[in-house]
């Protein structure tokens, strides 16, 4: 079966595919909700102990700029992901921003990365596991680049909750297109377990919105584009789906919504 999720093959797409997405990851900065959290998870983290960070599939880099602006952490961040594309972007924003001195940007694969063993204080898969083809590669990494004591933080969606309302086809269409493991977070703790790692924190949160989109705008938005290009639906239904979602958040009846999970592990002494 071919691999269709687009945000795993970043590396291999056209400039017009990879603009949207770019575009898209970084609306996600402009969701409260979203940003919300994003910090509440960093919260669980002694970041002032954060010295040396990995950001593995940082794409454009937005959780890399918030974990940068935290006042606890003074350390710097190596980010990494397997698209040139959006490495060039993620740099580009973050000198716009000024923080460039404090971000080190790298393309490898999160999967099979080119780094050492034991170098780093905490390692994050940001909105990354859902998206590769084998995500257990990269929780066996993480273990094996972060430091002894150090931390693991994986923050995801729990895709087989996403609706768009009552046409459940669509939504399966959707997750087929865009995510290529929806429940990866279900098997997280056992994963974590597998590879040495000791789970010591976690949090949920249900974003849904009701009446009118905001965080789910920007998703709708790259429908067009994205979903077509794997052949889960034709470009007319796509876009029939948009704008009758986009009609329904104008109106005040739009239904969206699914969960998020972050658990924090430790890697023993």
């Amino acid at each position: 079966m071919p691999f269709l999720d687009v945000y795993g093959r970043t590396h291999q797409l056209d400039a017009q595919t990879i603009g949207v997405i770019a575009t898209r990851l970084e609306a996600r900065a402009n969701s409260m909700r979203y940003m919300d959290m994003l910090r509440g998870y960093l919260e669980a983290i002694d970041l002032a102990a954060a010295n040396d960070v990995l950001a593995l599939g940082c794409g454009t880099g937005v959780e890399v700029r918030e974990l940068v602006r935290q006042p606890r952490f003074k350390g710097r961040v190596t980010a990494v992901d397997i698209s040139p594309t959006l490495i060039e972007a993620g740099q580009r924003v973050a000198a716009q921003e000024g923080l460039q001195d404090r971000i080190a940007w790298r393309v490898d694969d999160a999967q099979d990365p080119s780094l050492p063993d034991a170098a780093f204080d905490l390692v994050i898969a940001h909105t990354l596991l859902s998206h590769v083809p084998e995500p257990d590669k990269v929780i066996r990494h993480a273990a094996r680049v972060v430091k002894p004591g150090g931390t693991v933080a994986v923050f995801d969606g729990d895709y087989g909750t996403l609706t768009f309302g009552a046409d459940r086809d669509m939504d399966e269409k959707i997750i087929a297109a865009l995510i290529a493991n929806p429940r990866i977070l279900r098997r997280m703790p056992r994963l974590l377990k597998d590879a040495e790692l000791e789970l010591i924190d976690s949090r949920g949160w249900a974003l849904t919105e009701i009446g009118r989109a905001d965080f789910f705008l920007g998703g709708l938005q790259s429908f067009s584009a994205l979903l077509p290009k794997t052949g889960v639906a034709t470009q007319e239904q796509v876009d029939t789906f948009v704008a009758n979602r986009l009609r329904a958040s104008e109106e005040g009846t739009f239904f969206g919504g699914y969960n998020f999970y972050a658990m924090i592990a430790r890697k023993p002494r």
